[in-house]
């Protein structure tokens, strides 16, 4: 099952999607990060407070994050400087 939510997070991480900017960064960094405590506290949170949410195909969905703002407290405290640079980087690659 966690599975599934990771690899739903990797999918969306090479979308485009109506999620605020701090979320597209936040889904590329859980992809390429799978064992951090914010992908895992992501999950918890999408399977636990959220009641896993899915399609109808049983694919996990995030359509609840579009219309929030993204804040750092998404990003878990162990990883917020890994975290910076890999949004810094992503900035920087793009302009």
């Amino acid at each position: 099952m966690i599975n599934d939510v990771y690899e739903a997070i990797c999918q969306v991480s090479k979308s485009v999607t109506d999620f605020e900017g701090g979320f597209d960064v936040l889904f590329e960094f859980m992809c390429e990060h799978p064992g951090s405590a914010t992908t895992r506290e992501f999950i918890r949170f999408h399977r636990q407070v959220m009641g896993d949410p899915s399609l109808e195909d049983g694919r996990p969905e995030f359509t609840y994050l579009i219309g929030r703002k993204f804040d750092i407290v998404w990003v878990h405290k162990e990883d917020l400087w890994p975290f910076i640079q890999f949004a810094v980087l992503r900035i920087l690659d793009n302009k």
